[in-house]
Parts: structure tokens; sequence; C-alpha cells
């Protein structure tokens, strides 16, 4: 990267420059310019408070107000090189999570491409740390009948769920299916609110079956979760398939995904960042805020009468399950909805 020219801090002529040079969005040299001046003041705070700290150890024969002034200057000087240079990398971080922004969010079809060469990627790390565990096979199957094996790993293909169905025509060893590597299967997009209801049905019906409630609630609070299934928590990793937004507390063994969030304080929305849990399917996800619910006694006032969904729902939000004041209205209102989509 080619570090700017830092010139004269006290030049006030760079910030008209830096003001009459920006174009608007997507100007990345006026991006990486502010960014510089935001870390040299940063790095200037940073100089000034080691220097207030060493004021206790100075004298009067070695520190006058002229030395002040000088060292203050060079300490501005210093912190503008510093960074014009990336000596601290605060700038390369701040234009990068900026221009992030700006990128526009990627197609259906660019995410599934792009999981696609994830996968690709981590098979062939797997392919390479299993040569020994292929070699113990090869040995193992050379002394033994592999008719029974053979069998069990059909039938475990056979009822594999279709997004993990591996291709008839290619011809399936055991050892190739000990260097396949294990993938999270990729839940097809939801196309429309019906999608989503039609799709998250049978998991709800079940959940809602061990809980006591009626299923359109948990459809309703999943679709206000994930606005309709078009919202669900992601990072660069992959999709969550956490429909109840169900934090990663210290409890949580599983996978995570760390994003931004709204969070309400006093009924004010703050952006927070927090670590969600991360689930195979939504199924997994249906199952396991099963558990959450009934593994929390603050939810046991709501689980005591979930005959009445309104009541069932407005017990969990006072209970905490949602910061948002409204939460409970809003996810009655879905409700209706979701009970149409359901006749």
């Amino acid at each position: 990267m080619k570090p700017t020219d830092p010139g004269f801090v006290n030049d006030l002529a760079n910030l008209d420059r830096l003001r009459a040079g920006i174009k608007g969005k997507g100007d990345t040299e006026s991006l990486r310019a502010a960014a510089e001046q935001f870390e040299a003041l940063f790095t200037q705070m940073l100089f000034k408070s080691m220097r207030q700290a060493n004021e206790a150890f100075e004298s009067d024969l070695m520190s006058s107000s002229n030395t002040k002034f000088f060292e203050e200057m060079r300490d501005e000087q210093m912190s503008s090189e510093l960074s014009a240079r990336g000596s601290l990398g605060l700038a390369d971080l701040i234009v990068e999570q900026l221009s992030a922004l700006e990128q526009p969010p990627a197609t259906p079809e660019e995410q599934a491409k792009a999981a696609q060469e994830k996968a690709a990627g981590f098979e062939a790390i797997q392919q390479s740390r299993q040569v020994s565990a292929d070699d113990v096979l090869a040995k193992v199957f050379a002394a033994k009948d592999t008719t029974a094996i053979d069998t069990a790993a059909k039938d475990k293909i056979a009822s594999a769920p279709e997004q993990a169905a591996i291709p008839a025509a290619s011809a399936t060893t055991p050892a190739d299916l000990v260097r396949s590597p294990l993938r999270q299967p990729q839940e097809k997009p939801f196309s429309s609110p019906e999608d989503f209801v039609t799709r998250m049905r049978p998991f709800a019906e079940k959940a809602a079956g061990m809980l006591g409630t009626d299923p359109a609630v948990l459809i309703a609070q999943a679709a206000l979760e994930t606005g309709w299934g078009k919202k669900v928590v992601k990072n660069a990793a992959g999709d969550s398939n956490n429909l109840f937004n169900i934090k990663a507390d210290p409890r949580w063994a599983g996978n995570k995904v760390a994003t931004q969030t709204l969070e309400y304080h006093d009924g004010i929305p703050v952006q927070e960042r927090a670590a969600f849990r991360s689930y195979n399917s939504y199924e997994d996800s249906f199952n396991d805020y099963v558990r959450f619910l009934n593994d929390n006694p603050r939810y046991s006032e709501a689980l005591a009468s979930p005959q009445d969904p309104r009541r069932f729902i407005r017990n969990l939000h006072q209970a905490g399950y949602a910061t948002d004041p409204k939460y409970a209205d809003k996810i009655i209102n879905v409700m209706e909805s979701v009970k149409k989509l359901m006749k």
C-alpha cells in the first residue's frame, strides 16, 4: 500500500484539500485520507497522555514552556507520519470496515457460489489431513469383508437430506466417506412469507406440541426475528440458521456467529456486537428454542400458561426475552398474518 504524504501537521490547507477532494460515496482515496487523520489524532492523544504521565518526574532544570511547545509540535508531526505509513494499522481497519458497509449485499446466487468455494477449499484441506486415516482404513478393508459396511454407507446416503445428497453418478467408496468433511447444510432462501410459513410449519408444530402453545405464535416470532427468513444472523462464515436470535452465553458449547445487533436500553435503540448460537438446520433452531425456554427458570410463568398464545408471548417478553418495548405487540400482529397463511 502506497503511503500518503502527511505534509506538515499544522498546515490547515491539508484539511481544505481533504474537504475539496471528497467526491462522495465510494471515494476510497478520501476515505483513506480521513481515516489517517483520525488515526493521527488518536496517536496524538496517546502521546499527550504519556507526556502528562511523566510530568511527575520532570524538574525545572530540564523542562520549560518552550521545551513543552516543541515537544508537542514534534509529537503532532510524528503522529501524522506514523499514520501515513500505516504503522499502527488503525486507518487500515477503518477503511476496511467502512468500505465493507458500501458493498451491496450479495445475491443468493453469489452466496451459494461463495459457500461452494469455501466447501471445496475445506475439503482440500481435509484430504491432506486424512492421508494416514485412509491408509489405516485401506488396511482394515483389505483384511475384512466390506459388504456390510458398504450396505450401511449406501443406506445412510439414501436417508440423508437433499442438500447433502451425493450424486448417483459418482462412485462412493468407504475411503471417500472418511475423506469427505462434514458440511453444514445450506438452507434454501425464502421466496415469500407464504414460503416461510410453509417450510417452518412442521418444525413449529413439533415445538409447539412440546411447549403446549399455538405453532402460529412460534412462526410469528421467528418471522419477526428474521424478517420472514431474509435476515437470519450470518457472518463471513455463513448463516447461523438461528431463527429466534438466541445469544451464545457462556453455557453454550456449540458454534457461534458474532455480528451487530440492535438492543434497547431504557427505550433507546443501540447498536451492539454480540455472539449468537449457530445451528446445522432450522429444525435444530426450533429444538434449541424449546430447550432454552425450559432450561431458564425466568420463563416459567410463560410456560405455565402457554394455551393462550398472546399471554404466552407477553409473559415471555416480560421475563426479558427481548429488549424491544413493543416486542410482544409486534409478534401478535404478525401472528394474525401467519394464521391466515396457515389456512
